[in-house]
Parts: C-alpha cells; sequence; structure tokens
C-alpha cells in the first residue's frame, strides 16, 4: 500500500500525467494533417470520429488536456483535439480553436501537399461555422476569469485567409475605436 500511494505521489510531482503524449501513447508533436473529409471538423460533421489519424477518435480529449495541447503548439494536435470535441458535443469555443489549428496547419505548410489548399478552405468554412452556428461564442483569458466574443476574432480568421465572409456579418467600429464583427 505504501509503495502504491509513494509511486503514485513521483509520478504526480514528476508530472508524467500532463504529457498528452504519454497520456494518448502517441507522439503529438511533428504530425501532418491529411484531410480525409474536406467538412471534417466543421460543425456538424463528426467524421473526425472516424479518421484514422486522428489520436483522440477512441478516447476522447479531456477538459484540461486539450489546453494542454493547445499551449503546446502543435496545429495538427491541436486540431483533432478539438475537433475531437467538437465533434462530442457542439460549442463555439471548440469550433472556433478548430479553425485556429486549421490556419495555422495552412500557414505553417503542416498538411501533406495534396491537402494544403483544402486546409486553407477548411479553415476558412470553421470560422466561418463561429458566424453561422455560434454567434455568441466565448473564450476566456488566462485566468479563466475575462470572457471575450469570438465572432470578431473568427471574422478576421476569415479574412486574414482571403474568403469571403457570408450570412450579412459586417465589421464597425465601436467607440472606443476597436474592431467588432456583427450582424445587423
Amino acid at each position: 500500500m505504501r509503495t502504491g500511494l509513494l509511486l503514485a505521489a513521483v509520478a504526480a510531482l514528476s508530472g508524467c500525467y500532463d504529457d498528452p503524449t504519454i497520456i494518448y501513447g502517441k507522439q503529438l508533436e511533428g504530425m501532418t494533417f491529411t484531410v480525409t473529409d474536406p467538412a471534417m471538423g466543421i460543425y456538424p460533421n463528426t467524421s473526425v470520429l472516424d479518421d484514422p489519424n486522428n489520436p483522440f477518435a477512441q478516447g476522447g480529449v479531456g477538459t484540461e488536456t486539450k489546453w494542454q495541447i493547445q499551449s503546446g503548439g502543435d496545429p495538427v494536435a491541436g486540431y483533432y483535439a478539438w475537433a475531437t470535441v467538437l465533434a462530442n458535443g457542439p460549442y463555439g469555443e471548440a469550433q472556433y480553436y478548430v479553425a485556429v489549428n486549421l490556419a495555422a496547419i495552412y500557414q505553417r505548410g503542416r498538411a501533406d501537399q495534396a491537402s494544403l489548399a483544402q486546409t486553407r478552405e477548411m479553415a476558412v468554412k470553421a470560422y466561418q461555422s463561429v458566424l453561422d452556428n455560434f454567434p455568441d461564442a466565448v473564450t476566456y483569458d488566462a485566468s479563466g476569469t475575462v470572457a471575450y466574443d469570438l465572432v470578431t476574432p473568427a471574422y478576421k480568421g476569415v479574412v486574414e485567409l482571403g474568403g469571403t465572409v457570408t450570412g450579412g456579418w459586417v465589421m464597425v467600429k465601436t467607440s472606443s475605436g476597436a474592431d467588432r464583427a456583427v450582424k445587423p
């Protein structure tokens, strides 16, 4: 009993449980993205759960794990984590981070050559999905207390990738001079 508690304490202190690579048993850094379905990761599509390249398809993604993966900076792993979350329980923050990671995959050239252009199109559609399906979506700052809307960065994401925002959304300036996406 004491040995088991000691091993658990050492494991907890060593931080091995914080490493998603160990938890999922796969290397999550340096993956290359391959499009298996051009609607994958775009609500309401759930095909990411059937993608053989998805390291989270069978086990899902934990509440804290998705943030650990996102903060790790690998956009392919981040994409699969957030797309899996979105497929299992759709909400706007998950759709937004799917878009962010798809954009990063495209911008960093982390998709195979045959998938690169399609990855950009998927990122545009994922950002547009935030506007169309989750217009009240928010995310929080690092403290977890200050929420900010996601429609404005989603709108900007579409534009930065060379897409055209649809659905009647426009960008306006607030009285403080900040940009704000609105649907009049």
